[in-house]
């Protein structure tokens, strides 16, 4: 595929790389080439139980020496590629070892290159005609660039569409990462989008009476060096799976759904098992297999094993530990290249149609842009995830309620060389059905220490849960930024919502509608974001701004989005202002 090379390549060079031109004397000899790399670029995802489908229209990515570079697209220390004409993925295809090469044969100069931007096509931008090419379920054109396929549990399960309204996407989505690009070699990327986890629904509206569903990201990408990975893989009796939508919503349902397969790894602190890697099962064959499976970790020590969790629902957790991985196995492989194969017949679930749905008791604090992680305890060990879920930027809370298995333990089993499985009952720390909730913010907050929720009791089907606040990273300040925001001209527009965000991902928000009709401007603060000082900068810690408005009547038909210009620096202070004017058309 060839690309559009947005710099002027012996001035970039030199200038991300640190070179400065030197020579003597006259002379007419030409310049020496600079020695250069390839670069492929593949995408992968992780599950997504909860959409259909989740399409994004991809436009460029660019790569800088820097960590901490602030985007800017007139710096031409930035190495950006554009597609010739955007491209739009369904994330949710790029299950079970599936790639999607997107950008191949990349040129780069020789170096070690240390931020990654992907860059999508926003709210704002005309539709592109990738996306009117694209079908959705029901066989109509994408109405979105970046667009969410669901069931809606408010509407009788029914396919529902709804934009993926990307945060400030001008700036792109960050991967963080140490990428060596060596001479006259090919360097082969796999970055994970895992939708599970960056996925967040929240409640635009109302529409009708009702609010309705939107979505936008809380990016957290994860990169592959593919020479460096290996694959497992398994098989669900299908017989045991719900294979239709039909099945998934019966009253009750006969079958599991919803099923997703978690590569867990110790934590660096000892103090818990986080997610190196997730997939689905194929309702149909029962299939799944995780890859790409780092085999060594971020200092460059092997990873040898990883305990194997899966979940869904109308089943009981099973947890298989001490699982091998091989470098260079991959789907597909045989012998020597062959993945790591669970049990080679089919796993036998243990049904368990006990359930009942988890909420916030409160909004999360101090910021309402976060997330809850579910988990639980085996004797004498740390916990393991179970379940994920981000809240609603606006309100800080589930959009809905999390379903979870009730009078439940987990099936565990050790790892036995492929053959079958020998699987027993052990009851969590947390008691049957209880979980260690543990929530945190989008950014320089520590995961909160763990609270113990416990199941409902009979009748009842519903719980809340408790949280202890996540506090700041060590060196990290509490922020403040003053706001001063005018409105002028909206003559209809009676909703109003701003949205600070940093890479993609929202930091806060707040409710501004009550001041759509000041004659003077609308002043309020912005408090515990994440800054830094003199003495310690933190160099990532600047954001940008955007307003959400629409009118309430027509709040699907009339939603604009106005970004505002710059950024709001606290890198290296804990106070800042954000000027801002919105004037309508």
């Amino acid at each position: 595929m060839n690309y559009q090379r947005v710099l002027l390549w012996p001035v970039a060079v030199a200038a991300a790389l640190g070179l400065a031109a030197c020579g003597g004397g006259g002379g007419s000899s030409s310049p020496t080439p600079t020695p250069s790399g390839m670069v492929n670029v593949q995408v992968t995802d992780g599950p997504s139980d909860e959409f259909q489908n989740v399409w994004v229209t991809v436009t460029a990515i660019s790569f800088h020496v820097s960590q901490t570079q602030v985007w800017n697209p007139s710096d031409a220390t930035w190495l950006t590629t554009t597609l010739p004409a955007p491209v739009t993925i369904n994330l949710t295809k790029l299950n079970n070892g599936v790639l999607n090469t997107l950008f191949s044969n990349i040129p780069l100069p020789v170096g070690t290159y240390r931020q990654i931007r992907f860059f999508f096509d926003g709210a704002n931008a005309s539709l592109q005609a990738s996306a009117l090419n694209t079908k959705d379920s029901n066989g109509a054109a994408l109405q979105w660039n970046d667009q969410v396929e669901y069931l809606d549990p408010n509407n009788g399960w029914a396919i529902t569409e709804a934009p993926l309204e990307i945060a400030y996407p001008t700036q792109g989505m960050q991967l963080v990462g140490t990428f060596n690009v060596t001479e006259d070699s090919t360097l082969d990327l796999a970055v994970d989008f895992d939708l599970e986890h960056i996925i967040v629904p929240f409640q635009h509206g109302p529409v009708n009476g009702a609010a309705t569903t939107y979505f936008t990201m809380r990016p957290s990408l994860f990169y592959y060096d593919m020479s460096k990975v290996g694959a497992i893989s398994g098989t669900i009796n299908p017989g045991q799976l719900c294979q239709t939508v039909t099945a998934e919503t019966a009253t009750p349902p006969t079958c599991a759904f919803n099923l997703v397969v978690k590569a867990e790894l110790l934590s660096a602190d000892g103090s818990r098992h986080y997610v190196a890697r997730e997939t689905t099962v194929d309702p149909v064959t029962g299939k799944f297999t995780l890859y790409p499976l780092a085999t060594k970790d971020a200092n460059g020590n092997p990873i040898s094993s990883y305990d194997v969790l899966i979940r869904g629902r109308e089943m009981q957790t099973m947890l298989i530990t001490g699982v091998p991985v091989t470098p260079g196995t991959a789907p597909g492989g045989t012998e020597a290249a062959a993945p790591t194969s669970l049990q080679s017949t089919d796993i036998v679930l243990a049904p368990n149609n006990d359930e009942y749905t988890a909420q916030f008791a409160s909004s999360l604090a101090p910021l309402p842009s976060g997330y809850a992680i579910f988990q639980q305890t085996l004797s004498g060990g740390v916990p393991y995830e179970v379940r994920w879920r981000n809240t609603d930027p606006f309100t800080g809370m589930f959009r809905n309620p999390i379903p979870l298995q009730a009078a439940t333990g987990i099936d565990l089993a050790p790892y036995n060389g492929g053959n079958t499985l020998a699987f027993n009952p052990a009851t969590p720390v947390e008691g049957a059905g209880g979980f260690t909730v543990a929530v945190n913010e989008v950014a320089y907050y520590n995961l909160s220490a763990g609270t113990v929720m416990a199941p409902p009791v009979a009748p009842a089907t519903t719980q809340t849960f408790t949280f202890s606040d996540p506090t700041l990273v060590s060196g990290v300040e509490s922020g403040t930024i003053s706001v001063d925001l005018s409105f002028s001209g909206l003559a209809t527009d009676n909703s109003c919502q701003l949205v600070l965000a940093r890479f993609a991902a929202i930091i806060d928000t707040y409710d501004c509608s009550s001041m759509l009709s000041n004659t003077v401007p609308a002043l309020f603060t912005l408090q515990s974001i994440p800054a830094g000082s003199a003495g310690k900068p933190v160099l990532g810690a600047y954001y940008y701004a955007y307003v959400r408005l629409w009118d309430s009547a027509h709040p699907a038909k009339s939603r604009i989005i106005v970004p505002l210009p710059g950024f709001t620096d606290l890198r290296t202070t804990d106070t800042a202002t954000l000027n801002g004017s919105v004037v309508g058309e």
